[in-house]
């Protein structure tokens, strides 16, 4: 099924909003059966000017299967980050690789993050920078970039 939505924790909770929040319990106890995997994609502009794909896969393992039946879909997305040799990826780690290989730049990665912030630091520590050249907190800690 498609459903249209921004990364996998955000379908989970489109999808528990379709329903009353009485019957969110048992929603989740379904998706936790049944559930084989969602895969949600962006297209972002490669440093040739072609638009190319950045994914998010989650994958419906025990561990996920279980956050699910107890309603930690917050946890999710943490999951996702800890789990990229079952096969899954956040949006930032697919856009992080995309980078990394020199097929979009680094405004394009960030402008697609999900954590703009989160992502600037994970490269700042893999490149050893001291961060003159990528994007600085604002000066009074609202969590918002500077361009």
């Amino acid at each position: 099924a498609t459903l249209h939505s921004n990364n996998a924790d955000q379908t989970i909770e489109r999808i528990l909003n379709f329903f009353p929040e009485a019957a969110h319990k048992n929603i989740l106890m379904n998706l936790a059966l049944n559930l084989k995997a969602i895969i949600s994609q962006r297209l972002v502009v490669g440093k040739d000017g072609r638009r190319r794909p950045a994914t998010e896969v989650l994958i419906n393992t025990p561990h996920i299967r279980d956050l699910l039946r107890r309603g930690e879909v917050h946890e999710i997305k943490l999951a996702m980050e800890r789990s990229l040799e079952e096969g899954m990826q956040t949006f930032d780690q697919s856009l992080y690789k995309l980078y990394k290989e020199g097929t979009i730049d680094l405004e394009e990665a960030l402008s697609k993050a999900d954590s703009r912030d989160g992502l600037a630091l994970k490269i700042r520590l893999a490149e050893g920078a001291t961060g003159s050249d990528l994007p600085q907190d604002d000066p009074y800690g609202m969590g918002m970039s500077s361009m």
